[in-house]
């Protein structure tokens, strides 16, 4: 039988976790004749119950294993290192906040067996509240349209992925991984199933607003060097309109001597301007900076504490 990988994230998710795994053990219950599977759980470092949870349940069924990290690494090097772990010949990446649906899987296996490398859900619709969803299209909007390969519009984590392109991306050492544009740089051919993504049953998201707004820059300078370019591009555009600027006022003064031309208001206000944009622009490349400084640092990518029911 064919192995497939179910690979969960978790950060003090005591109220949802065992759900989780329910849910991954009822839909493979309806696919035991065909697939054997392993269901990882990778946990940064919770401060509840979470590992506690896990560690009953894997106790009672080996086809649940555990990383506990040292720290909370973030979610997207947690899912990098699930991805490492993965023993199956495919990997499924469902999310511990239960917003998609298990049933699922079963259409992305279906994909699968058909020929394609990667199945990924689409969120056309979503039960979440509508600022957020609004902020999510466009996000994913902006990204698609900077993004030299890309990545599929509404696609989350959810989604399944052949060996083979598991194999490519855990060659790759980014210490701040952006995985929806990864897959998408990776290529093979890969297919979206639209769903309805709900809400979360229990438990608070961990996605604060400042996490969300890293993960927004990460996700734009990991896929993208169009704000560079821009910054260029607006700095050649600046010098000339200064330029131009000037020629005209001297002409102005050489014209009309005798009128009095105020420019000390407007001066002030160009200046404010062009200070402001200045400081957006440093930001931008300084995030570029940040990017690089993370990977010549070549700190501890993950450091796992405990693993459970893995081989030694």
């Amino acid at each position: 039988m064919k192995k497939i990988s179910v690979i969960t994230g978790v950060r003090n998710e005591e109220e949802t976790v065992a759900e989780v795994y329910k849910e991954i053990k009822r839909v493979f219950a309806g696919l035991e004749k065909k697939y054997d599977y392993e269901h990882i759980f990778m946990d940064n470092c919770s401060t509840d119950a979470t590992v506690s949870i896990l560690k009953e349940i894997a106790q009672k069924d080996k086809k649940v294993k555990i990383l506990v990290f040292s720290k909370n690494f973030g979610v997207l090097r947690g899912l990098m290192t699930g991805y490492k772990y993965a023993a199956g010949a495919a990997v499924i990446c469902y999310e511990a906040n239960l917003k998609d649906p298990a049933d699922l899987i079963t259409t992305f296996i279906k994909h699968w067996e058909d020929g394609y490398s990667a199945v990924y859900g689409v969120r056309n619709k979503s039960r979440e509240i509508f600022l957020m969803a609004f902020v999510r299209r466009i996000f994913y909007r902006l990204i698609n349209s900077l993004s030299e390969d890309k990545p599929p519009l509404n696609s989350g984590g959810f989604r399944l992925v052949d060996r083979k392109i598991v194999d490519e991306l855990v060659k790759i050492e980014d210490y701040r991984p952006y995985i929806r544009g990864l897959m998408a740089s990776v290529g093979f051919n890969q297919i979206g199933v639209e769903y309805i993504r709900g809400t979360r049953p229990k438990g608070k998201s961990k996605s604060t607003f400042a996490f969300l707004i890293d993960f927004a820059i990460n996700g734009i300078v990991s896929s993208s060097i169009a704000p560079v370019r821009l910054c260029t591009l607006t700095g050649i555009g600046l010098s000339v309109l200064s330029f131009l600027m000037g020629f005209i006022y001297l002409i102005l003064k050489l014209s009309i001597y005798k009128t009095q031309i105020s420019v000390a208001a407007g001066f002030i206000i160009l200046m404010l301007l062009f200070l402001g944009i200045q400081l957006f622009f440093i930001g931008m490349v300084g995030e570029y900076v940040v990017a690089i400084h993370s990977q010549v640092r070549k700190k501890p990518y993950i450091i796992i504490k405990e693993k459970v029911n893995f081989d030694s």
